[in-house]
């Protein structure tokens, strides 16, 4: 099973510590704080050794949890108080994390991507639910059922599109 090389340990803890950054200011404070997620993204390109590849991966990975959203709140599983912009720059963020903070889910098996992904991906939504970033009409049962069920399927796929578009210095080692 291949595994990539992954970049400085110092480079993939800044990820993780602005991916929460991103989520709890958005999900705290919405669009209010949208500029400091801006900035940190900026910040992701600034200290990164592959900015055209991040640049890439945020774009197709980006549009495709955008979309996701988008479409889940044309069936009203969601609805939002303001239009959620610190969510679309969530999304862009989470992209990002794939190949540095997140890295290490590509060498699991798909079944526990699937379900590492049904379950955090479920509560991630739910929690910001609690503190009213979105409004679930379904209700919280109803929603984390079809929340799970979403991102059982879209977190592998998401893991998938970043191997497939692995950047040139990520060394692709074989173990096999």
């Amino acid at each position: 099973m291949p595994t990539y090389a992954l970049p400085s340990t110092l480079f993939i803890l800044i990820n993780a510590v602005c991916f929460q950054l991103v989520w709890w200011s958005g999900v705290i404070a919405q669009n209010q704080l949208i500029i400091l997620s801006i900035l940190l993204i900026i910040g992701h390109f600034l200290l990164s050794n592959s900015a055209r590849h991040d640049a890439l991966l945020m774009g197709v990975c980006g549009a495709i949890g955008i979309v996701v959203d988008s479409l889940l709140v044309w069936f009203g599983v969601f609805e939002f108080n303001i239009i959620p912009y610190w969510l679309a720059v969530l999304w862009c963020y989470f992209a990002l994390s794939l190949d540095y903070s997140l890295a290490f889910f590509k060498t699991l098996p798909l079944w526990l991507q699937s379900i590492l992904g049904g379950v955090f991906g479920c509560l991630s939504y739910l929690t910001g639910a609690k503190f009213d970033a979105v409004v679930l009409p379904l209700g919280y049962e109803k929603s984390a059922l079809i929340l799970a069920l979403i991102w059982s399927g879209l977190f592998p796929v998401l893991i998938w599109v970043s191997k497939r578009i692995a950047p040139a210095n990520m060394v692709l080692e074989n173990n096999q």
